[in-house]
């Protein structure tokens, strides 16, 4: 599986938006803390991702008897529920917590940029709710259903992009639902009223 490893959903992430080589991928910080990600290791999960056809080479420059290769994104990061189940526990919590990482240093920049904020139709929603076991698969049936409608979304607007040379206005769209840890047992001496308040 193209995607079993989470260097490779950052620089997937990463390269989707913008060509570059594993060079330029470190020296922009993209990997902050990862003191693994060092350029061989880099280099070999660009060169995997381009084996998979999630990355293609699209320059080649000549760099002091070496040759450094500009690559472009071709793909999504998604999986299917069939993908999913295929992971270790381990790697599916460290690809998450890349996923996430990613969809929260775009939002931070976004804040810091002033533009997050910039449309008043903008929109950041989240819920915390109790379902049982057909509450949880229709709420994840319904998530699929909004990543499917994005993604055309994402296809028929680049299309009329193509044709009619409008401005292009860069969106993130994040999508999640998770099963939450269970609320804290009250402190000793601590109840709820009748009322329902602590």
């Amino acid at each position: 599986m193209a995607l079993r490893h989470p260097t490779r959903v950052r620089i997937l992430e990463v390269v989707n938006e913008r060509d570059m080589s594993p060079v330029q991928f470190l020296q922009l910080g993209l990997a902050p803390g990862q003191s693994q990600w060092t350029l061989p290791h880099v280099s070999y999960h660009f060169r995997r991702l381009a084996e998979y056809g999630c990355l293609e080479v699209v320059d080649l420059v000549p760099r002091r008897g070496a040759t450094e290769h500009i690559y472009r994104g071709t793909a999504r990061g998604f999986f299917s529920d069939e993908e999913w189940k295929e992971l270790t526990p381990v790697e599916r919590r460290l690809i998450s917590r890349t996923m996430y990482q990613g969809l929260a240093a775009r939002a931070e920049g976004a804040m810091l940029a002033d533009t997050f904020d910039s449309r008043a139709d903008r929109h950041l929603t989240w819920v915390a709710i109790d379902v049982d076991e057909r509450g949880w698969s229709e709420a994840m049936g319904s998530l699929t259903g909004c990543y499917r409608e994005v993604e055309r979304i994402r296809y028929d607007a680049g299309d009329r992009l193509a044709a009619s040379g409008e401005r292009r206005i860069p969106l993130t769209v994040g999508i999640l639902g998770f099963e939450s840890p269970p609320p804290p047992a009250p402190l000793e001496g601590e109840g709820v009223g009748g009322d329902g308040s602590v």
